[in-house]
């Protein structure tokens, strides 16, 4: 079995994200997994998840003895120049994000990404559409939700939601990308519903909005998260229509879902598809479609939470493992 190198990319205790997900299924099947986190550390340490999954905190990967073949596994463009630190055997790159926008200065490395990579992971049709044409082994490999820790009812509820009044919620990164505009109109809109927010500050100093039925509670536990989303009467996925986010596959959507919630978002073209869905780009219609959605029985439950099942990050994990093997026989002919 490979070893699967991760350099430092994500705090592993900050938002669990595509990358802690897809890693920790790959240690789950057999793979020996070695992520080594961002942060200061004040000392060296490796931090044992399971038998075949080390959180390396101020300390190299390539410290740990570990069996060969050796994948470095990158999210981040820049770290296409770290290659000769880890002699990989194979060098994959999960495209999550469209180099525009807030992510812009990713897109100097793609040239070289495009050269050294053996293997490009794409989360979104955008993405994909870019690469293929432009790398011989290219897959389209969407984000999904661990369906077994969302879907169950909480065992309680959360003290520090608001009470009396129906709740929208916002899981996720708070940043530039969200529609502030739009939703500060929704919200004032609106003053019989209590708006949520949960997740980190991302490329902003403070929350943006301040008006008497926001709550912005920060960053949850990712064990913590489902009992909150299970509160949530409506989550959101308000996103700028930008060519930055036309790239963006939003990994809320599948956890909303799989918490059995519906979900109202602006129309990006990864949500165009999605079944039972409601999107609205104008702050009037999103307005008008929420005080619908509260408005009407929900009949749709069911059909959200089995499109979150079948959409499992197990699934991608399997499909992925495939065609890794399929590369790394392939090298080795």
């Amino acid at each position: 079995m490979p070893t699967i190198i991760y350099p430092p990319s994500i705090p592993w205790n900050w938002m669990f994200q595509r990358p802690q997900q897809l890693l920790g299924r790959f240690s789950a099947s057999g793979q020996t997994v070695l992520y080594e986190d961002l942060g200061n550390f004040s000392t060296s340490k490796n931090n044992l998840l399971s038998p075949s999954f080390l959180i390396c905190q101020g300390s190299s990967a390539m410290s740990v003895p570990h069996p060969r073949p050796r994948i470095l596994w990158l999210t981040v463009p820049s770290h296409i120049n770290l290659i000769k630190n880890y002699d990989p055997d194979l060098v994959i790159y999960d495209a999550v994000d469209e180099p525009k926008d807030e992510f812009a200065s990713w897109a100097p490395y793609y040239p070289s990404i495009l050269e050294k990579a053996d293997l490009i992971f794409c989360s979104s049709n955008s993405i994909y559409e870019y690469f293929l044409n432009r790398h011989p082994h290219v897959y389209l490999i969407p984000n999904g939700v661990d369906y077994v820790h969302f879907s169950p009812a909480p065992t309680h509820r959360p003290i520090d939601l608001p009470s009396g009044k129906p709740i929208v919620g916002y899981s996720g990164a708070i940043a530039p990308w969200v529609d502030w505009d739009l939703l500060k109109l929704v919200i004032q809109e609106n003053p019989e519903i209590n708006f949520v927010f949960l997740g980190a500050l991302f490329q902003l100093n403070k929350f943006p909005l301040k008006l008497k039925n926001v709550y912005y509670l920060g960053l949850k536990s990712y064990q913590e998260l489902p009992a909150y989303l299970h509160y949530f009467d409506v989550g959101l996925i308000p996103f700028r229509q930008t060519e930055m986010t036309k790239g963006c596959n939003p990994i809320k959507l599948y956890e909303y879902y799989a918490a059995g919630i519906r979900v109202l978002g602006t129309p990006l073209p990864e949500l165009l598809t999605i079944p039972k869905i409601n999107l609205e780009a104008s702050p009037h219609l999103f307005s008008l479609r929420l005080k619908h959605l509260l408005n009407e029985a929900d009949s749709n439950k069911a059909e959200r939470m089995a499109y979150a099942q079948a959409n499992d990050w197990s699934e991608r994990v399997g499909r992925m493992l495939q065609y890794i093997f399929e590369k790394a026989n392939t090298n080795q002919k």
